[in-house]
């Protein structure tokens, strides 16, 4: 019985290889682009009220749309436009990814409980949200990433006389 499964796991070696090494930066990469996308958006278009000289919009937002309980809606707006804007950046690139997706974490932790209920933006997605950037925040950017290439380089200088 220890000898076929030994055989077994000889068989199905080369397919754990090719996930640990083509499939799992795939993985890790998509995550990061479709969290990116996502809050990246969101950033976007409160930037672009910025540029139309309607931030009183995005103001607006913070102060009756979805109110950050003991942060004042301008200084909240400017914070989270910023994250939306900053954060997924650097998620995507995967340069200080981890930095980015527990930002991502914290924003989506303010939507789904602190903003008061009667509000509505609680969503059950942000828990799938909180999920994929988890991952990110556990198992790092992945090897299709800055951080990646950052830290290899980093060692590759640590051994060099």
């Amino acid at each position: 019985m220890i000898a076929f499964a030994r055989k077994v796991d000889t068989m199905i070696d080369p397919l754990r290889t090719f996930a640990d090494k083509v499939l799992a930066p795939l993985l890790d990469l998509t995550i990061r682009l479709f969290m990116a996308n996502i809050f990246f958006k969101s950033g976007w278009l409160k930037f672009q009220n910025l540029l139309n000289n309607d931030w009183g919009s995005t103001v607006y937002l913070f102060q009756e749309i979805h109110p950050v309980p003991g942060i004042p809606a301008d200084i909240a707006a400017i914070a989270g436009t910023t994250g939306e804007l900053v954060l997924p950046v650097l998620l995507a690139l995967g340069f200080f990814a981890r930095v980015g997706a527990a930002g991502m974490i914290i924003m989506t932790l303010v939507f789904q409980f602190l903003v008061p209920p009667e509000y509505g933006i609680a969503n059950p997605l942000h828990y799938y949200w909180m999920l994929l950037l988890g991952v990110i925040c556990i198992r790092g950017a992945g090897a299709l990433s800055l951080d990646y290439l950052l830290r290899r380089w980093l060692h590759e200088k640590e051994i060099a006389p």
